[in-house]
């Protein structure tokens, strides 16, 4: 029942291109390109690769955790599918463990897709593989868990959709993956210190290679405890919303 209820959504997600796109198709052709243009170059001591896999991975979280299972409860909600499913002897936890395991499963396609182009497509090879999987893994969690608490907060599709794609681009752009960030200007820099996206790339690049570590402790704390902080808040707010409701 779950394996069919799985394909079904995986078959809905496949027939909305826009979701295709920005979740899988756009992160991976921006590697490719941002690849090939720079791969020889170093960032910070760092080599393009070491910055910008962690960056990429940001990103994919962010369209298919984030952006789409968010989407598709607010979604589901505003049809009333929920409350007509509470009604009937179907789990509504079980609906919903469906829907945020296949934004799992589609955040981590994109992720084995860009160590894959990273390592035969241009040779790079992964310093600390298990440290930096596990970590993807806890971060991809983490993602999944703010997705589904905006979608829960929100109660109109539209307004969604439209909060989403206006964040997405300047959260993508201050995130450091595409324009270093020390190249931009100092209010940009600031204004980055409150993106989750920027965050979550500090420590994904922390858990590519350790040696980072030392080189801006203060930054790998502060982005992990903005990171908690957040999803503290986050939960706080979902939590009354949902005191509201009943």
């Amino acid at each position: 029942m779950l394996i069919e209820q799985l394909k079904v959504e995986i078959k809905v997600y496949l027939r909305q291109p826009l979701y295709l796109l920005f979740s899988l198709l756009m992160p991976v052709f921006s590697f490719l390109f941002f690849g090939m243009m720079y791969g020889n170059v170093d960032y910070n001591g760092f080599s393009f690769f070491a910055n910008y896999i962690p960056g990429f991975s940001v990103i994919i979280l962010f369209a298919s955790s984030v952006y789409n299972v968010g989407n598709q409860v607010v979604g589901d909600k505003e049809k009333g599918i929920y409350k007509r499913l509470s009604a009937t002897p179907i789990s509504l936890g079980r609906i919903m463990g469906v829907v945020v395991f296949k934004g799992f499963l589609l955040a981590l396609l994109g992720f084995v897709i860009i160590l894959l182009l990273a390592v035969f497509r241009f040779n790079v090879t992964l310093p600390n593989p298990v440290i930096y999987c596990v970590s993807y893994v806890v971060t991809i969690v983490y993602s999944l868990c703010l997705g589904f608490g905006a979608g829960i907060l929100i109660d109109k599709l539209n307004t969604y959709s439209a909060a989403m794609m206006a964040f997405f681009m300047p959260m993508f752009i201050l995130s450091d993956t595409t324009i270093p960030l020390s190249m931009m200007p100092g209010s940009f820099q600031k204004v980055a210190m409150i993106n989750p996206l920027y965050h979550m790339t500090n420590v994904l690049r922390v858990a590519w290679d350790i040696e980072r570590y030392s080189s801006d402790v203060k930054g790998f704390w502060f982005s992990m405890a903005f990171l908690v902080g957040l999803i503290i808040v986050a939960g706080i707010f979902v939590g009354i919303k949902w005191k509201k409701k009943k």
